[in-house]
This record gives structure tokens, C-alpha cells and sequence, in this order.
């Protein structure tokens, strides 16, 4: 028995090898990794010790922000650690640079450890285009009923500032403790708040549960494979993704690249180290070497004029296919505008 047996059932419905690039309806965006500094020393955390240190200084993020605000239209910026709440330059410079230099609409993944003072700060200077908070609760570090009083005084922050924001709460399904998922789940829809639950990933994939921990997370999930439910981090090899043109990654030193395990494949991160016999999809080997976009600042940052076929085995981030950068098969329902919030 495994997880894996409704994403496979799922992926074979769609003649992958074959998509030709139908007309983009993404939503353009952006995933920020602004600081790598974080508070929390979680042991599942996808991304390695030595990563979640530093910060920016003032020129790089100047230079970060400069760039994004000479993309076209408006964009999505997601933005991330680390833990961005940790960096104080991120209320006191980045969030008000975003604001006055660029015009696109943003979003913010953390660990929700800010003080309410701050969050609410930050609520009052991103206004009308604040567009997801995306809160992960912690077990291990923080207490649920603490996290719900805190995400119930933020969602009264939002209704004043941030009214057409949404908000959601992310929770690993830590082997061993699976079980308790029902519990979270049920404290957050009873307080009105949105569960997202995200299989945990581990060097090179997902972890390999135990069958009573499959059947648990089969119940917990319903079973669903949609992206806008859980994060299973599916193998969406062969699929058409405009990632390098619609979507992108920036870190904190400003190196731009296609997509997350991109970056992997690039040799800078190797939190998921590629496999030497990785068949990739016939012609796109050659992806992999574009992973990277240039620098912000250098200033040699440019997008791929399209997209192509997807030539990794694994999409641990959920935004790519919530925002439409990963042309899904046509069954497979794809969020509205108002529904994109993992």
C-alpha cells in the first residue's frame, strides 16, 4: 500500500509527453527567499542547517526590490525564510520598499512566532495588497491554543486592512504523529480557520510512511491529491510549466532560478540531492543547466521567454500549480483567483 498510488492513478489520466504550451493563464509570480535566518530548529524542516542563516543588507535588498519592480504588470511576491519575522529589516525596510517601489500584490510564509504588534504592523503597510498569509503551526514549538488566539486577533487585523486577504495554516504530517492531525484539524475549522496538511519531505523525495500512517493521512486528506487541499509533492516530470518565465525563486544574496528544485539541481542547495539516474524528459537536460536567472545584483537577471516540459521528479511547493505555472490535466480543478492561498 502506498500514498503515492492516487497521485500515479492521478497522473496517468493526462497524456503528459505529448502537452503543447496552450495560452498562459497564470498568475505571475515570485517566491522570495528574503532572509535565511530563522527562530524555530524544527528536525523536518525541508531546508538544511547551514541554509537558514544570514540576511541581507540594505544594497542587496534595494537591489531585490529595484529588480521585481521592473517586472511587467503585477506579480505575486511570496515571501519566505528562514523566518521572515526574525529579520527585523524585513518590516523596517523590505515590506515598506515594496510598497513604494513596485505595484505588485504580496504574500508571506511564516511560522506566525511575530508578536501580534508586529504582524499588525505589518497588516497596516501592506493594505489592499496583502493576498495570503500562509502561517505554519509548529507542535513541537508552539502551542495550538496560543497559535488560534494569535490567528484569530491577525484575522481581525485583516478585516480592517486586509479585507479581501486570505489566510491559511500549514501543518506537516510528522511521522509519528500523524494522529494528532485530527485534532489540529478540527481546532482550526472550528475557529474558522483554513487546514492545509503537507506530507513530510525528505532528501531526495517524501517520507515513506507506514501503512496505518497512510490510512490515517488518506482519511485526514480525504484522499485528495488536489494542490489546494495538500501538498504531496507530486512528480509533475512531462507536465508543461512556465517556470523561468511566469515564475521564479530569488534568494537572499539575490541569485535568481527557475524553481525550487532548480535550484537543487544548480549545486547551490543540496537539501535534495539529484539522482545520478534520473531520467529526465527526452530533450529537456538542458533545462536543468538553465536553472539559474542571473542576479539582481549583478544585474543580469532575465526571464525565459516560455516555459517547457517539466524535467523534475518532484514539486515540493504547492504555488506552481495554485497560481497555474504548472499546466495541470484538464480534469483536474485549477483555483480561481479567489481561491489561490497555499
Amino acid at each position: 500500500m502506498s500514498f503515492l498510488l492516487p497521485i500515479a492513478k492521478w497522473i496517468a489520466k493526462s497524456d503528459r509527453q505529448h502537452e503543447t504550451a496552450p495560452r498562459s493563464k497564470a498568475q505571475p509570480t515570485v517566491e522570495w527567499q528574503v532572509n535565511g535566518l530563522c527562530n524555530y530548529d524544527c528536525t523536518y524542516c525541508i531546508q538544511s542547517r547551514k541554509s537558514r542563516v544570514g540576511y541581507p543588507d540594505t544594497a542587496t535588498i534595494d537591489a531585490i526590490v529595484g529588480g521585481l519592480g521592473t517586472l511587467p504588470g503585477v506579480w505575486e511576491v511570496k515571501m519566505s525564510g528562514g523566518e521572515v519575522f526574525a529579520f527585523k529589516g524585513f518590516i523596517d525596510h523590505v515590506v515598506p520598499q515594496m510598497m513604494h517601489r513596485t505595484q505588485h500584490v504580496i504574500s508571506v510564509l511564516t511560522n506566525f512566532s511575530a508578536p501580534i504588534h508586529v504582524l499588525r504592523r505589518f497588516s497596516e503597510l501592506t493594505g489592499s495588497r496583502l493576498r495570503i498569509t500562509s502561517a505554519s503551526f509548529h507542535p513541537d514549538t508552539a502551542k495550538l491554543d496560543e497559535f488560534l488566539a494569535k490567528a484569530i486577533e491577525y484575522r481581525e487585523c485583516r478585516e480592517s486592512n486586509n479585507p479581501n486577504s486570505s489566510f491559511v495554516v500549514n501543518v506537516v504530517l510528522v511521522p509519528g504523529s500523524v494522529s494528532h492531525h485530527f485534532r489540529y484539524r478540527d481546532a482550526l475549522n472550528d475557529a474558522g480557520l483554513r487546514y492545509f496538511p503537507q506530507l513530510m519531505k525528505i532528501r531526495g523525495g517524501v517520507y515513506p510512511y507506514d501503512d496505518s500512517e497512510i490510512a490515517m493521512i488518506a482519511e485526514i486528506t480525504g484522499g485528495s491529491c488536489n494542490p489546494r487541499e495538500v501538498n504531496r509533492a507530486p512528480n509533475y516530470q512531462g507536465f508543461f510549466c512556465e517556470a523561468g518565465m511566469s515564475y521564479f525563486i530569488v534568494d537572499q544574496k539575490g541569485e535568481a532560478y527557475t524553481c525550487r528544485t532548480a535550484k537543487k539541481y544548480s549545486g547551490v542547495d543540496d537539501a535534495f540531492a539529484p539522482d545520478e539516474d534520473d531520467d529526465a524528459v527526452n530533450g529537456q537536460d538542458d533545462f536543468k543547466v538553465k536553472a539559474r536567472l542571473g542576479s539582481f545584483v549583478r544585474g543580469d537577471f532575465q526571464l525565459f521567454r516560455e516555459g517547457g516540459l517539466c524535467p523534475y521528479s518532484i514539486c515540493p511547493c504547492t504555488v506552481p500549480a495554485n497560481r497555474g505555472i504548472v499546466h495541470l490535466p484538464p480534469h483536474t480543478k485549477i483555483p480561481t483567483e479567489e481561491e489561490f492561498d497555499a
